[in-house]
């Protein structure tokens, strides 16, 4: 064997141990990182913290108020003398005599005299409707047309009430030979409606002739009448016709 040889012999054999070396010093330094990472798990580093106090709430017994001194109750007062009555005076129970009392005298009977019954008055001759009279003037009058109460106579109203009265006149038609006083008055009462319709015809005065009352009334009644005028605003209108022979 050559110098060479033994020279490569040795190189490889440093080599070996070199590498046996290595091999030692990487698993000793693995093992202690891992042992200095166990380490570092385990270790705690935050700090600890401080303890807190704890009050404990301890109740303190008040002192009670003095009791109040015992009152004595006041003495009994003594019972009241009780006051004497006084003696009761004698009573005589002897009863006097009956008295018996005197008889009255019956008054004397009077006889009253009883006037004698008046006759009744004739009997009025009685009419075919009713008859409210009024107690008005007997005077010699023109046929007339009255609204009954206040009503506002403005000229549309004054124009109705006349073309009224014409109507109703125009059917008031009494015979020629009917003999009536001059001063004859007979009142007729009725009401017109909104649209014109005659309504609760009465006689509220009588002449006193039955047929001309009767013709008054049936005058009103056959009547047709236009509708009332538009300014007037109440559902209805109340008049009373004056008949007269004048």
């Amino acid at each position: 064997m050559n110098q060479n040889d033994e020279n490569i012999k040795y190189f490889a054999s440093d080599v070996d141990s070199s590498f046996v070396k290595i091999i030692v010093c990487a698993v000793v330094f693995h093992f202690l990182v891992v042992a200095a990472c166990i380490a570092f798990h385990y270790v705690n580093f935050k700090s600890e913290p401080e303890p807190i106090p704890v009050f404990e709430m301890v109740q303190v017994a008040q002192p009670r108020p003095p009791a109040p001194p015992k009152t004595q109750p006041p003495p009994p007062k003594p019972p009241e003398p009780k006051p004497k009555e006084p003696p009761k005076p004698k009573v005589n129970k002897e009863l006097p005599p009956d008295i018996k009392p005197e008889p009255k005298e019956k008054p004397e009977e009077v006889h009253e005299e009883v006037p004698p019954e008046p006759e009744p008055p004739p009997e009025e001759p009685v009419d075919d409707f009713p008859v409210d009279d009024m107690d008005l003037p007997t005077a010699v009058e023109a046929p007339s047309l009255d609204p009954v109460g206040s009503v506002y106579m403005d000229p549309l109203m004054q124009v109705y009430l006349e073309q009224l009265k014409k109507i109703i006149m125009s059917n008031f038609k009494p015979p020629k030979d009917l003999k009536v006083d001059r001063s004859a008055k007979t009142t007729v009462q009725f009401s017109v409606d909104r649209f014109g319709g005659i309504t609760g015809v009465i006689l509220k005065r009588s002449s006193g002739n039955k047929a001309w009352d009767h013709l008054s009334v049936r005058a009103i009644q056959i009547s047709k009448v236009p509708e009332l005028p538009p300014n007037y605003r109440a559902p209805s209108l109340v008049l009373n016709f004056n008949f007269t022979p004048n």
